[in-house]
């Protein structure tokens, strides 16, 4: 999963819960400069952070809102707020809003609640994923072939995954840095091929057959 952090954060725990979780996230301070525009099938949910600059919250939230739905944005917002009546969390629901969380809160009610906006996308993805002799256990980074096991890193697990959910599809070469690196993130060609380079020698340590091949000019894919 990864999720977009949009607006002032002074909240260090929320990043450090995020990395816990294996949940890849990318930051924009202040969106109101420049307005994000996000590359289809990146990002799973926008945590929104409210109150910054200063501004009321129901004056600006439902112009952020707005602007991110008019930018094509269509993704589940959480929005995270300083204590709220109901009043003004109705606005901020009524204005596009997916789902409200205001302070004080704990970091692990904002990530269940996360978890379950991202459920909400085109594509449900359980904690285990297979294909062929291999399981992905998403929660615990572990890759599997019966009782053999091995611990990915978090990009290996991001890569496994994306092949996982695609069996047999060519994924281009641009999907896999959007999804692994980030879509502003400056990468090499050689990055992808040492990640892969890597997650073959797992597969080959677990004794599976599933085998991850470069479709020349295009990208890569997975044969189970």
């Amino acid at each position: 999963m990864r999720v977009l952090l949009l607006g002032s954060m002074d909240n260090e725990k929320i990043p450090l819960a995020l990395r816990k979780e294996h949940i890849l996230y990318d930051h924009i301070a202040d969106p109101e400069a420049e307005p994000p525009v996000l590359p289809d099938g990146v990002y799973d949910v926008i945590i929104l952070f409210a109150g910054r600059m200063g501004k009321s919250v129901p004056d600006y939230l439902p112009q952020a809102l707005t602007s991110l739905r008019e930018n094509g944005i269509s993704l589940p917002v959480l929005v995270l707020t300083a204590h709220l009546p109901a009043r003004d969390r109705i606005l901020i629901l009524d204005a596009g809003a997916d789902d409200v969380l205001s302070a004080p809160f704990q970091v692990g009610e904002m990530l269940a609640r996360v978890r379950a906006l991202s459920r909400r996308g085109p594509l449900l993805q359980p904690r285990l994923l297979t294909a062929g002799d291999l399981t992905l256990d998403r929660s615990h980074c572990m890759l599997r072939r019966g009782e053999a096991e091995v611990r990915l890193s978090g990009k290996e697990m991001q890569l496994v995954e994306l092949f996982l959910l695609h069996p047999g599809q060519v994924l281009p070469r641009a999907m896999l840095q959007h999804k692994v690196w980030g879509p502003d993130n400056e990468y090499t060609y050689n990055n992808i091929e040492v990640y892969l380079s890597l997650v073959r020698r797992k597969l080959r340590a677990i004794g599976s057959s599933v085998q991850i091949h470069a479709e020349r000019g295009v990208g890569y894919y997975m044969e189970a």
